[in-house]
């Protein structure tokens, strides 16, 4: 065999590859991109990422290619949202001696529990919102998880369990702030998900003893 002949075979296997690459994990991949950003900038991501792949063939790995694209796909979100910045920055610059007319944001209703959602995952870090988006969209387990962001399984739990506390104590706040500091909203949301946390907070039954001593004290 020459030397020409063996190229020609591992272009045609790393072809075939691709291509069965392609197939597996394209629409989980834009669909992991598109979470994160617009649909534009999620085809590009996808695109980047599938370039990545085929130039580093040699590094992903067998059996976790889906979780390999995640990653760096990641990365490439990370790198796109940080030359966003820097142009917004420069935007911002041009426009400080003109600024715009002040846009009133209508804040939505305080019973919109998606929207209270949203809102507190916006209050989170980028590392919690992704170790979270990673749990409930992409339904990765702590050890897939690790594999996507490069870190232990353990790591990843503790991660999980850390991000998932800071996500309920804002959204406790915000429902805390929604309902006049009441706490009202909460209490009811946390009974409809059966919380024993807050069987504490029901209001206090009267026994029929007591309720005998009013019909006589009336």
């Amino acid at each position: 065999m020459t030397a020409m002949m063996a190229v020609c075979m591992i272009a045609a296997h790393d072809e075939d590859w691709f291509r069965d690459l392609y197939a597996e994990t394209y629409r989980p991949l834009l669909a992991y991109a598109s979470r994160r950003v617009d649909r534009t900038t999620a085809d590009e991501v996808v695109a980047d990422t599938f370039l990545t792949a085929w130039r580093r063939r040699d590094d992903v790995p067998d059996g976790a290619e889906r979780l390999w694209l995640f990653g760096v796909a990641r990365n490439v979100i990370r790198n796109a949202a940080r030359s966003s910045r820097r142009r917004e920055a420069a935007q911002h610059r041009l426009r400080i001696a003109s600024p715009p007319e002040t846009i009133e944001v209508i804040a939505p209703p305080a019973d919109d529990r998606a929207a209270l959602l949203r809102s507190a995952l916006g209050d989170l870090s980028e590392a919690d919102r992704e170790v979270l988006m990673l749990v409930a969209w992409e339904e990765l387990s702590h050890a897939e998880i690790g594999v996507v962001l490069g870190i232990s399984a353990n790591a990843s739990a503790i991660r999980v369990h850390r991000a998932r506390k800071r996500l309920a104590a804002r959204l406790d706040r915000r429902e805390h702030a929604d309902d006049g500091g009441t706490g009202e909203s909460n209490v009811k949301e946390r009974r409809r998900r059966g919380q024993a946390a807050v069987e504490h907070d029901e209001p206090h039954q009267p026994t029929q003893g007591s309720d005998d001593s009013a019909r006589k004290a009336r």
